[in-house]
């Protein structure tokens, strides 16, 4: 029999409305991440997703949403190094340095998105949940957050009601150049409601500095290696 280690998919988180099946990291995935930054200057999201989480779901044809990798990471985070992550940081105003054990469940702030239609004058737009791979990796070559903001908007319309006629058959140029040629008061207001309706992943950390009490922030989305330290 040849030597082969066969996975067992036999984790779970419920993350909005689906219920996704993993296994931990293994070896490989540890290895190419850490080659990876250690040769890159910046990861994007694309490389973070074929890396750290399409490998180890088990419907590699899953669609999701940024937020929702970012959460399944975490998730697969906890199942294959721990729940907990330890953290230096230096006080603002003394300067200690101190050390601290994080639990991440207590610091996640979660939001699921909430796609769905938007009316605006004689315009209906529907929303999509989860836009197609091709679609989300023009998010990767943005070059500002206006222009990343803009398109991540692009990619989740799926049609637009025009006096009761529907149009879903656009092209992506001819969705941006439609989009462009809207009244900016028309635009400002879809912008609003598409951003009220996107979900949202943050942390929410202060600690106290062991030696003069100060409450301090701190961000842990730019602490390095938080995925394997």
């Amino acid at each position: 029999m040849a030597l082969k280690y066969e996975p067992n998919y036999n984790h779970s988180a419920i993350i909005g409305d689906k219920t996704i099946y993993f296994k931990p990291w293994t070896t490989k995935n540890e290895k190419d991440y850490l080659l990876a930054i250690d040769s890159k200057d910046n990861i994007d999201n694309t490389l973070l997703f074929n890396m750290l989480i399409k490998p180890c779901l088990k419907d590699k044809n899953l669609s999701l949403t940024l937020n929702e990798q970012k959460m399944l990471m975490i998730e697969i985070r906890k199942k294959s190094i721990g729940e907990t992550f330890s953290l230096n940081f230096t006080c603002k105003k003394c300067k200690n340095v101190n050390q601290i054990d994080i639990e991440l469940d207590k610091i996640i702030k979660y939001k699921p998105d909430n796609f769905k239609s938007v009316t605006i004058d004689n315009m209906v737009f529907e929303f999509k949940n989860s836009p197609s791979e091709n679609l989300k990796a023009r998010l990767d070559n943005c070059e500002n957050s206006i222009e990343y903001s803009f398109i991540e908007l692009l990619i989740h319309i799926s049609s637009i009601e025009i006096n009761g006629e529907i149009e879903d058959t656009f092209t992506f140029n001819e969705l941006t150049e439609f989009i462009e040629d809207l009244p900016s008061s028309v635009f400002d207001k879809l912008f609003k409601e598409f951003k009220d309706m996107n979900g949202s992943l943050e942390f929410e950390l202060k600690s106290h500095c062991m030696i003069c009490n100060e409450e301090n922030d701190l961000n842990i989305s730019s602490i390095p290696n938080f995925l394997w330290t």
